[in-house]
Parts: C-alpha cells; structure tokens; sequence
C-alpha cells in the first residue's frame, strides 16, 4: 500500500451489492473536489485519452495532431495539450497526489548563465518558451519549492466528518441525514448492511475521476465493477434549450461566422468549416477548469451521462463551516485560468488568476521568479491570447474532429449521405446576443454541453 494512500469506510447493501454511503475525513473529500479544478485537457491527460467523453478526448487528440505551422508557437500546443491549473499549488498537498505521482510540479529556467545570475529570472510550466532576457529556450528543469507547495490550505475544514452517496453527493455526516439515505433506497432491514475499508491511491483517484464524468453509480460500479446497476435518472435525452449561461459579459460585438452542412432530411449537422476564431473558441475550452464548465452549464445538466455536477453542487451548497475559506470554495465552484491562457475573443468570458499570484514572493537561491507569457516570450503582440494563428479554414466534424480543411479528405470522410441531400447554412455568434448561438439548441452552451454528451450540434427548425 502506498504511504499516500486513503482508508475509506464504505457502508454496503451485501444483498443487492450497492454502495449506500461512504464516511470519510477532509483529506478524502480533498481529492474528490480537487477534480472540479482540474482543466478539461489536463482530465483527458490524466485518462490517458479515454475519458469517456468521446467529443472532448477527439478535440484533444486534434490538437495533438495538429501541425505547429498552424499555432502562434511551439508553447501555445503544449499549454493546450499540459494546462496548467492555478490551484496546482493547493493540490500539492492532497494526501493523494494523484495529479502529480504522474505529473510532477515542475517549472522551466534559462540555462544560460549571463540570465542565471541576474536577481530576477523569467520562468514557465513548459520548456518549449524562449527567454525574455537571451531568447533561449527555457528548458532547465527545477521543482517547485516544497515551501510554496505548503503556503495555504487545501479546500475543506479538516475538523468536519463528511459522507457521500453512490452519486457523489458529498454533505456533512449526521446521523439524521445517514437514516435519510437509508430510507431513500428503501433499505428496512439493517442486517443487509455491512461494512468495508478500502485503501484509496493514485490509480483508485483516477478511477473515480473516471467513473465520475461517465456514471450515476460511481462508488457501486468501483466496488463492483461487474454488476448491473439500473441508473437514477435517463441520461439519454437532453433538452439544450435549458442550458443558460452562468456568467457569460456581453461586451463589444465579435462576430464568429460559421458554415455548417446539413442533412436536409433530418436537419442534423454533418460537418462544419470554420476560421481560426471558432477553432481558438474551441480549443480554449481544454484550458478551462471542470468547476467553471459546470458552472456554464448551470441548469439542468442531469442529462449529463455521469454524476459529477453532483459534486459540484454539493461544494455550492453546503455550509461555509465545512470548507476552509470562501477563497477555497471559490476555487472549486469558480476556478480561474491559468496565466496567460485567456483567450480574449471567447464569447465565455473566464478570467485569468492574477498575475501576482505567480510571483514567487520568496528568494530561492537569492533570486525572484517571475512566470512569462508563453504567447509572447519578447513582448511581441500575442493576437488576443490565441493559440492557433492560421489564414486555412479547418473542418470539424460530427464527433469534434479538427483538421485542416482538405477538400479531398473531407468529400471522402464526411459526406455519407447522397450529395443531393447536402445543405448548407451559415450561422453566426456574438457576446451582444446574450451569447447566443443561432445553431443546436440556440446556446452557445451547447457546444460545451457537446462536449460532455458527445453529441454534436442539430439545426433549429
């Protein structure tokens, strides 16, 4: 067993092998939370590519794919493809390092020693970004200091006893609210109960990061994984009409054209052409955190195939006691990005965390870190935070594929219908429509919400 790992007691129904709840300290409720902070690609990473979420590991894998000619520079596909979190810090001390067992905290010098011994030294998160004093790259290796990793609390109050339902609904233990539970499985007989102690480390906290964006029965189908549990809810439909904004700022109109092509038939989106602003659009939402994309998706995101706005609901909802600060409950239900990873033209307005936040305040070896725009090493123009800077249109397809548009591969690849039936709409969005986009549901949110349902977008009739 690990030396970082997590006894958790698991209450079961032998009879029925389900799990009715689970009772565990702040240090297991630590790392369940900590997914609401993780970035959508650094989830996919993590998953290795099978996050269950088809839509967002084939808009991952798009980016991988992607030649660098098409990206403003080499840093701008590792910032999509290694999002860095600003809670990285805070997550250093879960108990189990999940995230960095596998993907230490590291960050990036010149090695040059004409800028080694000036008193500020320019630093990032990859080693693809020259240096704003030699133009080198900085590609030294240095772990981050184990004094900055301690500074701060992690998220919940670690004098407070939490249980948690088989759907991740995470509240404060009581004996009331354990009976509540029994009473909504229809549990009479208390002799069907048993209890069981499993050991949690990096590879279960992967297995629940997992099971959470995929199933309503996340801690029965973990202890076990063979049995047939009916699901709380149908998972099958969805009604974007109800997905609303959460805090989306309509600001000065920036209009994104797009050409859709349709099956006139059943008015179903085959495919769309699209320009750099709509791709930069799309791809952003790998460096968004999973907080804040649950926090878009602020109504009525049931319909979702897993249970993980369960958690983040839970986090909104119970009291300020049971965490260890606001600040902390903020970093769950509104994490910010990453500096410089804004992407300024992204109609979901998501801020950055402030830059002073990434100043090492300390002296390490007698000098003063300060991070660099990976976008703009020298100070050049950074084209509003965008990643990908490309005159080519791409395609995207039914299931969120980006390529470079190739006539050939796309007349091969996307057209499965009689040519005849091919119809093609153009569609715009805007911040001054309330956000609204004139395609699928006629939300923008939807698109994210695609990303979590793998379905793409239908036209309105």
């Amino acid at each position: 067993m690990s030396s970082s790992s997590i006894k958790v007691r698991f209450l079961i129904d032998k009879e029925r092998k389900r799990v009715v709840f689970v009772e565990a300290g702040s240090a297991f409720v630590d790392v369940l939370f900590s997914f609401l902070t993780l970035p959508l690609g650094s989830i996919v990473r993590l998953l290795n590519k099978q996050s269950g979420l088809v839509s967002l590991d084939n808009l991952y894998e798009s980016v991988v794919q992607l030649d660098a000619e098409h990206l403003q520079n080499d840093a701008c596909k590792e910032m999509l493809l290694h999002p860095w979190s600003v809670a990285a810090r805070q997550c250093g001390n879960l108990k189990i390092k999940y995230i960095y067992e596998l993907y230490p905290v590291l960050f990036y010098i010149c090695r040059e020693n004409n800028c080694l011994i000036q008193s500020t030294i320019y630093y990032a998160y990859t080693s693809t970004v020259p240096c704003g004093s030699c133009g080198n790259l900085m590609d030294f290796e240095v772990d981050w200091p184990k004094k900055i990793l301690d500074e701060g609390g992690i998220f919940v109050n670690d004098t407070v006893d939490f249980i948690m339902t088989d759907d991740l609904r995470v509240m404060q233990s009581s004996f009331a609210k354990g009976l509540s539970i029994l009473k909504e499985m229809q549990i009479q007989d208390a002799s069907i109960l048993e209890e069981r102690v499993i050991d949690f480390g990096t590879k279960e906290a992967l297995d629940l990061l997992k099971r959470s964006l995929i199933s309503k029965n996340v801690l029965t189908e973990f202890c076990f994984p063979d049995a047939c549990v009916e699901a709380s809810g149908d998972s099958s439909s969805s009604n974007k009409d109800e997905i609303v904004a959460g805090e989306a700022e309509p600001e000065a109109e920036n209009e994104i054209i797009l050409e859709l092509f349709l099956n006139k038939r059943n008015n179903e989106v085959l495919c769309a052409e699209v320009g750099e602003d709509f791709i930069n659009f799309l791809f952003s939402f790998l460096t968004f955190p999973l907080g804040s994309a649950l926090g878009f998706l602020s109504v009525n995101i049931s319909h979702l195939g897993g249970c993980i706005h369960n958690l983040y609901s839970s986090a909104k909802s119970m009291s300020s006691d049971c965490f260890k600060s606001e600040i902390c409950r903020d970093m769950l239900l509104t994490p910010k990005l990453s500096t410089f990873y804004e992407y300024k033209k992204q109609i979901l307005k998501l801020k950055e965390g402030l830059l002073k936040e990434f100043i090492v305040s300390g002296k390490i070896t007698g000098k003063t870190f300060i991070e660099q725009n990976p976008k703009s090493p020298k100070g050049e123009k950074d084209n509003d935070g965008a990643f990908v800077t490309s005159s080519k249109r791409f395609m995207i397809s039914d299931n969120l594929r980006v390529t470079p548009l190739s006539l050939i591969s796309s007349m091969c690849s996307e057209i499965d219908i009689p040519i005849s039936e091919l119809v093609r709409k153009e569609v715009s969005m805007d911040k001054t429509k309330s956000v609204q986009l004139k395609i699928a549901a006629g939300e923008i949110l939807g698109i994210m919400d695609m990303l979590f349902s793998m379905n793409f977008c239908t036209m309105k009739q």
